[in-house]
């Protein structure tokens, strides 16, 4: 296929003074692609296309995510081919595939996004780190290095990081595929001595977003970061990771952002106490298994504690019960709302590592996950937005369902025209020099850039 180039508008005299006035206000053009088409070409092109149509200069960066669906309609290698049909060469991309995405147009299970950001008082760097679940180190090593010697002579004084990380990907269990609920005792042993050996040589297991993102602050502490993790449909099978026209596994893509620009970034949840309390007494060595609660086996125990029958936990009701009823782990010292991810026979498994000690019952509602929204944007109510991202739990897609518009209403009234960008994820968080960080499930995660005159960064 013949290249097609792009055609910027030249700018007369008159237009470059008025432009340069306009600057004041704002010197930021923030766009939105967007695509529905099921072939992975056209998707590609239509989404470039869409996102940079509006510009009057190349974008400094191209945020691109997509649904799985593109892997069986073309492939996402003529996916990224589409999108650099379009895209000018050297656009710093990252992305990858999510669960689904609301922007200003819609909320979507199916198709394609991208955030296109032109400034002049701006620059970026991208970078990646292979290997995530066998090395999450070595990975943060190499995309953090690259970051940082990018941006080292950039005279910009407000600096930010995205992180995006390769999610779960669940073993196949043998004779029964991906399930959540394994009621076989010795298929639950299988499962937990198979773990280990799996993440390191098959890299199949937890994403370790949680340890990537408290690695990646270690790095870069003066950073202000969101944290986001990438997905399939729900099966979470495989993802996968977009790096300019790259496509990866198992990796971690960054975008690292010095500006004069002001932003911030914010977590808030829906989550409430309850009065029921229980101690975790055995952990598994990795810490993700919950093993025992108040010294009894733990899935018992939190049936009794819950005044849930006998056998109520299935493969068919886990997603629907326990996902209204989160736990408040402890990590370092601080709190992390996490839905419990599976059950091995008489174990829970948890999607972040976790410290033992007391635990809280939380309970949530789709009342509560909207005030979380609500409470979320009051914390940028003095800034003047040009565009958002917004990483957002998956879980709250799937408890919404069609009641997620009301979010976006929310956003609508709050953004008035400038672009937003929320996509659902299974690991996220925020993290800032000041409040130092947030990891949570059942979250919204965001950050805003725009103008405050008050903010001091």
């Amino acid at each position: 296929m013949v290249e097609e180039s792009v055609f910027y508008p030249q700018k007369t005299d008159t237009q470059k003074i008025e432009t340069d006035n306009m600057r004041i206000k704002s010197s930021v053009e923030a766009t939105l692609g967007f695509s529905e088409k099921w072939d992975a070409r056209e998707a590609g092109r239509e989404v470039a296309e869409s996102a940079i149509q509006n510009l009057t200069e190349p974008p400094n960066f191209f945020l691109l995510f997509s649904t799985i669906h593109y892997e069986k309609y073309g492939g996402f290698k003529n996916f990224l081919d589409g999108v650099w049909d379009v895209l000018p060469k050297g656009t710093p991309l990252i992305g990858g595939t999510v669960a689904g995405f609301m922007n200003n147009y819609g909320v979507y299970a199916q198709g394609a996004t991208a955030l296109a950001v032109s400034c002049p008082d701006m620059d970026v760097a991208i970078g990646y780190g292979k290997n995530t679940k066998r090395n999450p180190k070595e990975a943060v090593m190499h995309s953090v290095n690259m970051i940082k010697n990018d941006l080292k002579s950039s005279p910009h004084n407000n600096r930010f990081l995205f992180n995006f990380v390769s999610g779960t990907s669940v073993m196949q269990i043998p004779g029964q595929g991906n399930k959540k609920v394994v009621d076989s005792g010795f298929m639950s042993k299988f499962v937990m001595l198979a773990f280990g050996m799996s993440q390191y040589l098959f890299q199949k297991g937890f994403g370790r977003e949680d340890e990537i993102f408290e690695e990646i602050i270690k790095k870069l502490p003066k950073y202000y970061m969101l944290l986001g993790a990438s997905m399939d449909d729900y099966k979470a099978i495989k993802n996968y990771q977009f790096f300019n026209n790259n496509i990866f596994t198992n990796s971690v893509v960054n975008i690292g952002i010095s500006t004069d620009l002001n932003f911030d970034v914010c977590t808030t949840h829906g989550m409430t106490e309850t009065d029921k309390k229980f101690e975790i007494t055995k952990l598994s060595r990795n810490k993700h298994i919950i093993h025992k609660i108040n010294n009894k086996p733990a899935v018992a125990e939190l049936l009794r504690l819950l005044d849930w029958p006998e056998g109520f936990l299935t493969e068919k009701t886990m997603m629907h019960r326990i996902l209204y009823y989160p736990i408040s782990l402890r990590r370092h010292g601080r709190d992390v709302p996490a839905v419990m991810a599976g059950i091995l026979k008489e174990s829970i498994i948890t999607p972040c590592a976790l410290d033992d000690g007391e635990v809280t019952v939380l309970t949530v509602s789709g009342k509560n996950l909207i005030q979380a929204m609500s409470k979320n944007l009051d914390f940028f109510k003095e800034m003047q937005p040009e565009f958002g991202l917004f990483s957002t739990c998956i879980t709250i897609f799937e408890t919404l369902g069609y009641k997620t518009n009301i979010l976006r209403d929310e956003l609508l009234r709050y953004f008035n025209e400038k672009p937003f960008l929320m996509f659902f994820s299974p690991g996220e968080g925020t993290y800032s020099p000041a409040k130092n960080i947030t990891y949570a499930n059942m979250s919204f995660n965001t950050v805003i850039f725009g103008h405050n005159q008050n903010m001091v960064m």
